[in-house]
């Protein structure tokens, strides 16, 4: 029997890769979407909002610069500009000038920012157990899910 030449292998595995992927977007924007309703209506903040406090929190007490938050979160430097503008206008985020160069703007988490973080990132991580509890069983997306869990063995929570 003839073995597989590593050119056919590796096209099977990039076909497998790329059915892969045509089914994470739409369940990634499907889960997004929900997750960014639910956190909306509970605690009055959006689940980019909640990653970027969440970038803030886990730098407590310590202040972080706009582009480590944009690194953290795979955004541009200007797009996490405006969600941090927006979680300074709600009080939860407050700009912080820095000793050792004041051209850099940065930013860190308030008292109200830290109390709106603990009920809401267990929301965030109640409602993804769920979600992926759900999913596994859609079978559109069971196989997504199943390699998502094993990657990682649980769901990913935050």
């Amino acid at each position: 029997m003839a073995e597989p030449h590593d050119n056919e292998v590796a096209e099977a595995e990039a076909e497998t890769v790329s059915r892969l992927w045509e089914r994470i977007v739409p369940m990634f924007s499907l889960v997004e979407g929900q997750l960014d309703h639910t956190l909306t209506r509970r605690h009055g903040i959006g689940l980019g909002q909640l990653m970027a406090l969440g970038a803030l929190v886990d730098e407590h007490p310590d202040s972080v610069a706009v582009g480590g938050v944009a690194r953290r979160l795979g955004l541009s430097s200007s797009a996490a500009s405006r969600i941090l503008a927006h979680l300074e206008r709600s009080g939860w985020a407050a700009k912080v000038a820095w000793s050792c160069d004041r051209r850099t703007s940065r930013v860190a988490v308030t008292e109200a920012g830290l109390a709106l973080w603990a009920p809401a990132s267990r929301t965030l991580d109640h409602e993804l157990a769920m979600v992926f509890e759900t999913l596994k069983f859609d079978e559109r997306y069971a196989h997504v899910v199943a390699r998502l869990c094993r990657a990682g063995g649980e769901p990913p929570a935050r």
